[in-house]
């Protein structure tokens, strides 16, 4: 995260003069170390369980904060630098795909990135509405340093500084803060994008939230519709010149807003389209071979990554996950009786809603020659089986009984356009 120790503030204007990027997170008005560790409440548990330190695999290393989005995918500050895993806990390690390169978010100071692994969290809803947040009083979540134990607290006649501390005071904590407003300007880059804006003020409450070191690339939600939604991903810092020089390592707050630290955020309402394309459609091939971490030769349609012996076409066709072993998805073929006579039956179970595949059901009486089409199948479109799990069920029937043939053969032809 950038901050701007060198900013100077005048009547209507603001001049910057940027300096060396740092990283930031969450530092509580109250400075109490020992505050706001877990979700405020049942109904931002979501929210606080969303967002992750950005490690290595023992939680150190420590580059920003990310925020989960759905499935396997995840936001960050563009400037937080990449590392192999991600904790949501503390104990617990997730490994980032580093195959998948970062997706970058428009010009803005964002980035989508990619897991192994499926956390296994709810989905997070992004903020669309046309003010971006203003006005709200907004939650923020991060992992980061906390104020430093060994300062006295500020007097707010005069110093109206939070010494932030070492890596001994890096939790996960939330706080609160309201938009104050929505601009386009010149952030971490050299780019122009929408950003979201709050301030630090010593009235705002003991919850009051400012960004510290580890905060670029937390969440900011809003609650809309009943529904606590990500407004905007940390970004930058700001913080005012005083004639005693505010060093980087340091929160300012003020009654006065030209002498506080103003926090931007990127501004996810602006950019919510750009982010839902950024992640994989596993609906179709290419995104669900992307999502499985399937890249080179181990995307081809006739490769076999978790040696079960099914294709990786037929793993998505049928549902099954690349990456593991289990023969249990496969269709499978009984003999039925109906009216006296026995049938050869195909029985076949796939995800609903992929997007470019098709089936087709195919018998013949000779293994050399099958048919083009579902010549020999009683009904080639069978009203499918809904099972509430995602998946649904096809069943196909040979149109001759077994009698009429001396032997018979039956399967599903799966095709998918690109």
């Amino acid at each position: 995260m950038l901050h701007y120790p060198n900013a100077a503030w005048f009547v209507g204007s603001l001049a910057l003069i940027l300096s060396s990027p740092l990283i930031h997170a969450i530092i509580l008005y109250s400075g109490d170390n020992s505050s706001n560790l877990a979700a405020p409440n049942s109904a931002r548990s979501d929210i606080f369980d969303a967002v992750a330190r950005v490690c290595n695999s023992t939680g150190e290393q420590t580059s920003g904060s990310a925020v989960h989005i759905k499935g396997k995918y995840m936001l960050t500050a563009n400037h937080v630098s990449n590392r192999t895993h991600v904790t949501f806990d503390g104990n617990s390690f997730f490994i980032r795909d580093t195959a998948f390169t970062p997706v970058k978010i428009g010009n803005t100071d964002m980035k989508l990135f990619k897991l192994l692994e499926d956390p296994a969290l709810p989905e997070k809803t992004l903020y669309t509405g046309t003010n971006g947040g203003v006005g709200s009083t907004a939650t923020l979540v991060s992992w980061g340093r906390a104020r430093n134990p060994n300062v006295t607290d500020p007097d707010f006649t005069s110093t109206n500084i939070w010494q932030w501390g070492n890596s001994s005071t890096e939790l996960k904590r939330w706080g609160t803060n309201r938009i104050e407003t929505s601009l386009n300007r010149l952030g971490y880059g050299g780019d122009y994008y929408d950003v979201l804006v709050t301030n630090l003020s010593p009235y705002a409450g003991s919850n009051e939230a400012g960004a510290a070191i580890y905060d670029s690339g937390s969440g900011l939600f809003v609650k809309n519709n009943g529904i606590w939604k990500l407004a905007g991903i940390t970004s930058y810092v700001i913080s005012p010149t005083t004639p005693q020089g505010t060093s980087t390592n340091t929160s300012t707050f003020h009654t006065n807003s030209d002498n506080r630290d103003l926090n931007y955020f990127v501004r996810i309402s602006t950019y919510a389209s750009q982010i839902e394309a950024a992640i994989p459609d596993i609906s179709t091939y290419s995104g669900w071979k992307t999502d499985h971490g399937l890249y080179g030769n181990a995307a081809e349609n006739e490769s076999d990554t978790d040696s079960d012996g099914i294709e990786q076409l037929l793993e998505f066709a049928l549902g099954g996950d690349p990456n593991t072993n289990d023969v249990s998805i496969l269709p499978s073929l009984a003999s039925v009786e109906d009216e006296g006579s026995t049938y050869m039956q195909l029985t076949v179970t796939r995800p609903i809603g992929l997007v470019g595949v098709t089936y087709t059901a195919q018998t013949t009486t000779n293994l050399s020659n099958w048919p083009s089409d579902s010549t020999g199948i009683y009904d080639p479109t069978p009203t499918a089986q809904d099972n509430a799990d995602g998946t649904e069920t096809l069943v196909y029937r040979r149109s001759l009984a077994e009698s009429e043939a001396a032997e018979a053969y039956m399967r599903i032809k799966i095709t998918v356009s690109p």
